[in-house]
């Protein structure tokens, strides 16, 4: 592997490791960022469980589809890892059809099978967050199933506590392995090229950045926190 393609996948893995702590934190806006701002909202809608009169059933919903939409995203990773797995079995074939043979190298098995096996490393990240998604989201439900009526006495700051504690880790796997599916088209280019597999991961990175912090959406959860707040 020549110099080039030892900066960018070296560039590429410091990025990826590091981009979910500081998205996290905050950063680059740690007062207007959407995940800190969901936070915010998540507790605001946990509180609103224990006091409104519906019975958790309209929450259950909306649950239930988020643990839906997280088994659908982990079953269709699943299917491509398979389906790329078996590119590891079998020697390139650089023939004349096909966009990426138009432009990319044609490289020894090996490093075909490295990048095949980036694809795969960003899938398998997905789905191992969207399968612990899932199973959160189990969690959050018998928690706020066991969450007391409003016949019972209760804290209620120190439920919705709890409740947002077991809520926010399961939420925040879902866009975990959403995010990753940025990267997965960022390793996809380093079939092309060092070059353009480094500039994928830049406009990736800047494109996540951008939608967390000034995209409409987050706009819009900004405006519904100060109200909260």
């Amino acid at each position: 592997m020549d110099f080039l393609n030892v900066v960018a996948i070296v560039f590429f893995l410091l990025v990826w490791v590091a981009v979910e702590p500081l998205m996290a934190a905050g950063w680059p806006r740690r007062n207007d960022s959407l995940s800190v701002d969901m936070v915010r909202v998540r507790a605001a809608w946990m509180r609103e469980v224990l006091t409104r009169d519906n019975n958790f059933i309209g929450d259950a919903a909306i649950l239930g589809h988020t643990i839906n939409s997280a088994s659908f995203f982990g079953s269709a990773n699943l299917i491509v890892i398979v389906g790329l797995s078996g590119a590891l079995f079998m020697e390139p074939n650089y023939g004349s059809g096909g966009l990426i043979a138009m432009f990319a190298a044609q490289d020894p098995a090996w490093f075909f099978q490295c990048k095949v096996l980036l694809i795969m490393a960003t899938l398998l990240r997905g789905l191992s967050d969207f399968i612990w998604a899932v199973r959160q989201i189990n969690y959050c439900l018998a928690a706020i199933g066991a969450s007391p009526s409003r016949d019972e006495d209760r804290d209620i700051a120190g439920w919705t506590n709890a409740l947002t504690l077991v809520l926010n880790p399961a939420l925040r796997s879902f866009s975990v392995g959403v995010r990753s599916y940025y990267f997965t088209v960022a390793a996809a280019f380093w079939f092309i090229g060092p070059i353009p597999f480094i500039v994928a991961t830049i406009l990736s990175v800047g494109v996540l950045i951008w939608r967390q912090s000034w995209s409409d959406a987050a706009k819009g959860i900004m405006a519904i926190r100060k109200l909260l707040d």
